[in-house]
């Protein structure tokens, strides 16, 4: 597998936990928080229906498959968002600063095409070798999710030091609403429902209220209606508690 070689994950590794780097409760506008929980999740989740697969079961097999398909393009599409806006935007004003999560997306590229293949090999493999198949994909793609979990760590601190230190709220805000704007509506749909039950109560009511802040009243009740099906009865409870509370404030 094209993957992090053991000095680069050390290195990654301490730079990820460096009691230098930015706080864990931001003080600032943090553009990774929300996009990330979600990705984390996806991630969790797609290693546990791989490894649990029952390979025998070619429609199973299929779906499992399917699914990790779609993780690894939801991957991609993101990277290529960071390189396209954050990245940009670091290296704009703080020339060098991105440099080592360039370099990782470089990996994670690599590293979902050879992901890719092993999928095809499982997916054409007969049932005599389609166990071998599968635990050499589990075992790939489990180095794939804790190498990524370890890279967004590294955009929680040292990116957003960077992006702090570079830029305003107000700024960073333009540069996220940017980013946003340049996602298909199809795929946002698929975001939401991504990102919004990984956020804490607190969180997903706090990302729904500045989107309703900033849209039409028929374009947010067409937002909730996406997430809705993604929520617990006892989440969308909260949710909807939130979301009458602070309208009932903003009314009085």
């Amino acid at each position: 597998m094209n993957s992090i070689d053991t000095r680069t994950h050390a290195a990654l590794h301490r730079a990820a936990f460096a009691p230098e780097q930015a706080p864990v409760a931001a003080p600032r506008f943090d553009m990774y928080m929300q996009i990330h929980k979600g990705l984390r999740t996806a991630m969790a989740e797609t290693l546990l229906a791989v490894g649990r697969m029952d390979w025998l079961d070619r429609d199973e097999r299929v779906a499992t498959l399917g699914r990790l398909a779609g993780l690894l393009a939801l991957c991609r599409s993101h990277l290529e968002h960071e390189n396209q806006f954050v990245h940009t935007a670091i290296e704009r004003r703080m020339p060098g600063a991105a440099g080592q999560t360039e370099a990782d997306h470089l990996e994670h590229v690599a590293a979902i095409d050879h992901l890719r293949r092993r999928m095809d090999a499982l997916r054409l493999a007969t049932d005599e070798n389609a166990g071998a198949a599968a635990l050499a994909l589990y075992r790939e793609l489990a180095v794939f999710v804790a190498e990524n979990f370890l890279h967004m760590q590294v955009e929680e601190t040292r990116n957003n030091a960077s992006l702090w230190a570079a830029y305003s709220d107000e700024e960073l805000v333009e540069i996220h609403d940017a980013l946003v704007a340049s996602i298909p509506p199809e795929e946002m749909a698929s975001l939401l429902q991504l990102i919004v039950p990984a956020l804490a109560p607190a969180e997903r009511a706090q990302m729904l209220l500045g989107m309703q802040t900033g849209m039409p009243a028929d374009a947010f009740d067409g937002a909730l209606a996406v997430v809705r099906p993604a929520l617990s009865e006892r989440d969308w409870h909260k949710l909807s508690e939130a979301i009458a509370s602070a309208t009932h404030a903003a009314s009085c």
